[in-house]
């Protein structure tokens, strides 16, 4: 009879899921919300294959865990896309409306702050860079857009969450931090100001 593995195998593992034993990867797929024979398709295994582990007739590598690995990874950005297409209609991102005045509004803040669109779009909030301070940065114009977008253009933070690739509650947290933030930031003071002058009157 053939026995069962270690709790865990002793190789290292690489920043991000950590998979280090079988159990490690029981608990990222069931953690992913994914299945486990999806997952063995994307990573091009066995049906049985992690069943064959568990019960010790195939070891564990490195090599097995970094497959399962970027399957888990690639699964859940197609998830991802599949979400966001449904959000939208099946429209890409800048199509729908309320992405559309996001974008109007990350536009307005970058040529106040003295840089480029896509450097506040292409930090993605999921990424969490908070030891970056060019992340920080455009984390930061980002709330500031957000605000404006909410305020003034009247999109609904629901809206904005999706369209920024955001959770609504993070979306709620910003609005209050923009207007907490007002009077003591004189850079989110002066755009929102100047937001502000286009509707007096």
């Amino acid at each position: 009879m053939f026995s069962l593995l270690p709790i865990c195998t002793a190789f290292g593992h690489s920043s991000g899921l950590k998979m280090n034993c079988i159990a490690d990867i029981d608990a990222a797929i069931k953690a992913a919300g994914l299945s486990e024979d999806e997952v063995l398709r994307a990573a091009q295994m066995a049906p049985r294959y992690l069943y064959l582990i568990r019960t010790g007739r195939k070891p564990l590598t490195s090599k097995t865990t970094a497959r399962i690995k970027l399957a888990v990874s690639e699964l859940k950005r197609q998830r991802r896309m599949v979400e966001k297409e449904k959000a939208t209609d099946g429209k890409r991102p800048w199509e729908s409306r309320s992405a559309a005045q996001y974008r109007i509004a990350v536009s307005f803040v970058a040529l106040a702050a003295g840089v480029k669109p896509a450097f506040i779009l292409d930090a993605e909030p999921s990424r969490r860079a908070t030891a970056d301070p060019q992340w920080l940065r455009a984390a930061r114009l980002r709330r500031i857009a957000l605000y404006i977008a909410n305020q003034y253009l009247h999109v609904d933070q629901a809206d904005l969450a999706r369209a920024a690739s955001m959770s609504k509650a993070n979306v709620s947290i910003t609005m209050k931090q923009v207007e907490d933030d007002r009077q003591s930031d004189p850079e989110i003071e002066a755009i929102v100001t100047a937001v502000e002058g286009a509707f007096e009157g």
